[in-house]
């Protein structure tokens, strides 16, 4: 029975510790990206000018937490040497959450009034084995508004020996009342070449081999979240016999590799149908996940706007917010790209893809809302005119020349466009709408692109009784256009264009035959993926 539980006991300690945890910060200086909080926390402490209340603000795993147990270490061993043992013992303690005078506390499960009035019944005691009683609450914004205002005396005026810690991710929800009591520190996104330069340390401590690829994959996707990075890097290394590769991290995020994404944007510049929807199937019969690949469209669009905006694309390096964690290649890569796009373009796309992300959170096939922002992206609206460079002064003063009047004469009137035809008597009817149908579908593009999309796909086929019937090509608009966010958007347009009550009906109808269904960018997809036109 004795070997038992010595065994047990062995086996229990070789558990392996997660590596955010086993690499945490000890010290300031380890802290990666935020030297403009520690530095002045470094300073106050060798000061002795500690404030009683601090708020930490910032996005998750950027060491909001990790920052205040060093600072509720370094001024509890302020005046000690750091080697000596009284000085390694708080540390240590500290560090392994043993203290009984640094109390951390998770808001968002001790959100009640009676959990701030138990701290309050507690504060007035002195501390029982350090200098300073340290109280962490994380999550800070999730406290009640009863619990803010039982707080709010304390924090004013707390005993000398206590120190408040709040930690948040959201400091609109922190009331005004507490912000003004308490020193605030921004914490940063940790950038992107910080956190590669962090996990190689990483790598090289704990023997795991990665390409620096790799290590830039997990950076780009952790999205300025250095614990996110680490936790990622230790799955990796648990399920690739400690070797990562590019392949094995997009395998692990469910994303697709740099041609794929490549091949989407050179057929939004193409404006190729087949070739971006090709490129999309292809990766998810990889196992590429749709959401993911979404992302990356976002993430490549978004540089590509700001190597736009730049005065010079190539000198990426002074765009170290904008498009940070890209080689010198994609850089490159990228400003071709750019070129060859409009800021109208990549705004246009921006949106698209971003409301298929958000759209796919509720779809039950998430490579729909994919596809058709791609679709939205590169197929013009039917009798949308292409656009014109403006004249030059030169051109427009020639041709004022070339129409002005031989003699005195009235002067010529200038043509206004015509205005939109009112239905007669009041009433909607198929020949006022078919004629503004066109310029219906832009004003539905304007509050909703997947739904004009799919009104493209549909055509007018009667208005009777206050009601549009429209006959739909296939069954993606039948059934998209069903659904209440997009039939409300197309409603909203109809009744504010024609000031009216109207509805909209929609049936399933084959096209004319003298439109070929080999030309409809949704079918070929269809038929790509196995699907069959009925007749």
């Amino acid at each position: 029975m004795t070997n038992y539980h010595l065994t047990h006991r062995d086996t229990l300690s070789d558990v392996a510790e997660a590596l955010y945890r086993k690499w945490r910060p000890k010290t300031f200086d380890e802290v990666v990206g935020q030297e403009h909080v520690t530095t002045t926390l470094k300073n106050q402490v060798a000061s002795g000018r500690i404030g009683h209340a601090y708020l930490f603000v910032g996005s998750r795993g950027c060491g909001k937490t990790t920052s205040a147990r060093i600072f509720a270490k370094e001024v509890n061993i302020a005046g000690l040497e750091p080697d000596s043992p009284r000085a390694k013992q708080i540390a240590e303690a500290i560090a392994e959450g043993r203290a009984l005078d640094v109390i951390e506390i998770d808001a968002a499960s001790h959100t009640g009034v009676d959990d701030i009035r138990e701290i309050r019944e507690r504060v007035g005691f002195q501390p029982s084995e350090l200098r300073y009683k340290v109280y962490i609450i994380d999550e800070a914004h999730m406290l009640s508004t009863a619990a803010f205002n039982a707080l709010l005396k304390t924090l004013e005026e707390p005993p000398p020996h206590v120190i408040f810690i709040l930690a948040t991710t959201d400091p609109q929800k922190i009331p005004a009342t507490v912000l003004s009591r308490c020193q605030r520190f921004n914490f940063r996104r940790v950038p992107i070449d910080k956190i590669v330069a962090r996990l190689r340390q990483l790598c090289e401590a704990e023997g795991i081999e990665a390409d620096d690829h790799a290590l830039r994959l997990i950076a780009r996707h952790a999205a300025g979240s250095l614990r996110d990075a680490v936790s990622l890097l230790d799955q990796l290394a648990s399920s690739s016999t400690m070797r990562i590769s590019a392949a094995d991290v997009r395998e692990a995020l469910g994303a697709t590799d740099a041609a794929t994404v490549r091949a989407l944007v050179d057929g939004l510049i193409a404006r190729d149908t087949g070739a971006g929807f090709d490129a999309i199937q292809n990766a998810l019969d990889q196992g590429a996940d749709a959401r993911q690949i979404a992302r990356q469209m976002v993430e490549r669009l978004r540089a590509l706007l700001q190597v736009k905006v730049s005065r010079a694309p190539q000198q990426a390096p002074a765009l170290t917010d904008s498009i940070d964690g890209w080689s010198e290649a994609e850089r490159i890569e990228l400003a071709a790209q750019a070129e060859k796009l409009s800021m109208a373009q990549l705004k246009h796309a921006v949106h698209a893809f971003s409301e298929a992300i958000n759209e796919m959170r509720s779809a039950t096939d998430a490579q729909l809302p994919l596809e058709m922002a791609y679709l939205d992206c590169v197929v013009e609206p039917e009798g949308m005119p292409a656009a014109v460079p403006p004249p030059t002064r030169v051109a427009q003063a020639g041709r004022a020349a070339s129409q002005a009047p031989a003699g005195p004469g009235p002067a010529p009137a200038t043509t206004q466009p015509a205005p939109a035809p009112a239905p007669p008597g009041g009433e909607l009817t198929y020949e006022a709408l078919k004629a503004q149908w066109q310029q219906f579908i832009r004003e539905v593009n304007a509050v909703n692109k997947p739904a004009a999309a799919l009104l493209r796909s549909c055509d007018l086929y009667a208005v009777a009784g206050g009601v549009v019937h429209l006959h739909a090509h296939h069954d993606i608009p039948l059934i998209r256009l069903q659904e209440p966010k997009n039939k409300t958007s197309v409603v909203a347009t109809l009744n504010r264009m024609f000031n009216g009550q109207y509805d909209i009906r929609i049936s399933l109808q084959q096209r004319q035959v003298d439109l070929d269904a080999e030309e409809d960018p949704v079918l070929k997809a269809a038929k790509r993926m196995g699907g069959m036109v009925r007749r």
